[in-house]
């Protein structure tokens, strides 16, 4: 027979006290039983409960309730996300809630129109190979290459990360909520320089503007992390150690597509992540 939670509880052996108030939950073994407690720490299957009383005990996910293994496992997600967000220096807003996160790391054959990955190619060719997103430039379409992924947010956080190759450019494009749904924003990323631009409209009805400008020496062949800010009507941009931000009130419009555009061949992208965001207090 299963030792119950309770049980378990008491036997065990008190651990380190944690710094951070706790946000106390209800928590129920799988015989039915429910204790309150706050989820400090997690490390494999073994959880760190903090009990209302302020001392922390071990206890196995296996003996709680799949709702508890799930909000676990959620929680993980975003202190994860928290530690990312800390270590890539955002300093407009704070991630809230994993929109899709695309690792990019299982092949997946040349896709031209559908689905990969969970994102959507619609223009060019795009395939998964060696660990990375690879989106090439067809010269049929006369347009560069361009996968999407459809959400509703407002303020949003983008991380990824990027390699050039032998592309000419890439960039990360936000389009609008309302049908047909209208360029928003673009940040733009060459070898020797990065703008933000504003945009409107759609196919050939868009209008481009460069609101920011930075020069910069990217080297194509080496990986960079990137972090998109977009809160409210603020836009600031991380390409490794280089930034660049800008303010439009087109910006702070809902989001409703989020693409990966790339112009030319080669261009490289794993570990790309979307997430709702709060403005920093």
């Amino acid at each position: 027979m299963k030792t119950s939670l309770f049980l378990f509880l008491f036997l065990a052996t008190s651990l380190h006290s944690v710094s951070a108030e706790p946000v106390l939950r209800d928590w129920t073994n799988q015989e039915g039983r429910t204790i309150a407690a706050a989820l400090v720490a997690l490390e494999g299957d073994m959880a760190t409960l903090r009990m209302e009383n302020g001392r922390t005990y071990e206890v196995s996910l296996a003996t709680l309730s799949e709702a508890d293994r799930e909000f676990a496992a959620d929680w993980q997600r975003k202190q994860e996300a928290e530690a990312k967000a800390e270590a890539r220096g955002l300093e407009l807003g704070e991630p809230t809630e994993a929109i899709v996160e695309s690792a990019f790391s299982e092949d997946a054959p040349p896709t031209r129109k559908g689905d990969i990955a969970g994102w959507k190619a619609g223009i060019g060719e795009w395939r998964i190979e060696e660990g990375s997103l690879v989106g090439d430039e067809l010269e049929e379409d006369h347009h560069p290459s361009s996968l999407t992924y459809r959400l509703e947010a407002t303020d949003l956080i983008i991380m990824a990360e990027v390699r050039l190759g032998t592309a000419e450019q890439i960039a990360f494009a936000c389009r609008d909520t309302v049908p047909p749904n209208l360029h928003l924003g673009r940040l733009f990323i060459t070898p020797d320089k990065l703008w933000i631009q504003h945009m409107t409209g759609i196919a050939k009805t868009t209008k481009a503007e460069r609101v920011a400008t930075r020069d910069v020496e990217l080297d194509p062949d080496e990986w960079y992390p990137v972090t998109i800010e977009i809160i409210g009507d603020h836009y600031r941009a991380r390409v490794g150690d280089e930034e660049i931000e800008a303010t439009h009130s087109r910006f702070a419009d809902a989001k409703g597509i989020v693409a990966l555009v790339n112009k030319g061949q080669g261009a490289r992208f794993r570990n790309v992540s979307l997430w709702h965001a709060k403005a920093k207090e």
